[in-house]
């Protein structure tokens, strides 16, 4: 009646290998992937590092960014200040819908450089 329970054993001792296969290759590809994301990250960071006493870039960067700030800040203006006194308002109207991401990511690239910086410092 028992005869067949040694059949059982390598039939398990299949399916564990195959599942513990897999979940070692599906870790490796995890690790994998966090190794490439921090490669990315210390060439970003290397960059800016190394662009960072460059005038020319400064004043780029600090043109390319001073219109979506400015943008940012009537519209923080508006909503905040203007809230309770209303002859302060500007109006500024919003950003187009199929470029209005820039103003957040000029906030984003200097809240970045901001912590880069403080980061650097530590």
């Amino acid at each position: 009646m028992l005869s067949w329970l040694p059949l059982i054993g390598p039939i398990l001792q299949g399916l564990f290998s195959t599942a513990s296969s897999i979940y070692a290759t599906f870790k490796s590809t995890q690790v994998e992937q966090i190794k490439a994301d921090v490669a990315t990250a210390q060439v970003s960071a290397q960059i800016i590092h190394d662009t960072n006493d460059d005038i020319c870039l400064r004043l780029l960067r600090d043109t390319a960014v001073l219109g979506p700030v400015v943008w940012a800040a009537l519209i923080s203006w508006d909503t905040i200040v203007a809230l309770r006194w209303p002859w302060l308002k500007f109006n500024v109207s919003d950003y187009p819908k199929d470029v209005g991401y820039i103003p957040y990511a000029a906030l984003a690239f200097l809240f970045g450089n901001i912590g880069f910086n403080i980061w650097k410092r530590k």
